[in-house]
């Protein structure tokens, strides 16, 4: 098994996502404990949820445009942009 800094962890969890093959496959091919492998992983995907990021909405805003207030600025959209196109950018953010 070789050793994998802690910044060579999302490369490899994005590589096994993309493979489509069992966790037992990809830890098998790679060399991986397939239990540290599962740990490792649980634990980026936690840290990942804790970089949320609360998201004010104006009820008084009756204007046709959505206003998101956030700690870096805020974003003004009008009611016709497609809601999937909203939830893209903010989760790049």
């Amino acid at each position: 098994m070789s050793n994998r800094r802690k910044y060579d962890w999302p490369a490899l969890l994005q590589e096994y996502a993309d493979s489509r093959l069992t966790q037992a496959q990809f830890c098998q091919n790679k060399g991986i404990n397939a239990k540290y492998f599962s740990l490792r992983r649980a634990r980026l995907l936690r840290q990942s949820q804790n970089d949320f990021i609360k998201v004010e909405v104006s009820p008084a805003n009756h204007s046709g445009s959505v206003l998101f207030r956030f700690s870096g600025g805020e974003l003004c959209f009008d009611t016709s942009v497609d809601p999937h196109y909203i939830a893209t950018l903010i989760r790049a953010l």
